[in-house]
């Protein structure tokens, strides 16, 4: 996770929200109490690897609620470069697995996506999320806001209610 994460760092640190510097400051207990948040009930975590060498490929996150509400929140995305694209595959699966974990869960999903990450807004778009209204400002640790971090837009996804399932034939 540590590799993974200094490769978030370095590629895209607005999405991590830490600079490397920073982000190697980070002593081993912070990397182990990272590594088993998806064990808790109220959150999850999905790790997409090459199958012949293990590398990580992607990574996603989530949990039940944030200060903005109770419904599950997807935090701690990274896809690697070379796996990004729909033709990977990598991303969707990915995002797949965790709104099978957020479904029963809560009516919705929801994300916060940097307003400059055309690539992502329109990922999550394609998938169904729709923009909230709600923005707040990014801070990315370890240096100081740049005019070009833009901020961070909410995005939801309706998820299938315990109302639509009894409604849908089986």
């Amino acid at each position: 996770m540590r590799e993974f994460r200094i490769e978030n760092a370095i590629d895209n640190p607005v999405s991590w929200t830490a600079t490397v510097e920073e982000t190697l400051l980070i002593p081993d207990d912070g990397w182990k109490m990272r590594a088993r948040r998806g064990e808790n009930p109220d959150t999850t975590s999905v790790v997409a690897t090459d199958d012949e060498s293990g590398r990580w490929l992607g990574m996603m996150n989530a949990q039940l609620g944030d200060e903005h509400g109770p419904e599950p929140v997807l935090t701690g995305v990274y896809v690697t470069p070379d796996a990004r694209g729909r033709e990977n595959g990598v991303t969707d699966a990915l995002l797949d697995s965790i709104v099978r974990w957020a479904d029963s869960r809560g009516a919705a999903l929801r994300l916060w996506v940097a307003e400059v990450s055309v690539p992502a807004r329109r990922f999550y778009a394609r998938r169904g999320f729709a923009p909230t209204g709600r923005t707040q400002e990014l801070r990315v640790r370890g240096r100081e806001p740049r005019s070009d971090d833009g901020g961070l837009v909410e995005m939801s996804l309706a998820l299938t209610t315990d109302a639509d399932r009894s409604a849908s034939p089986d």
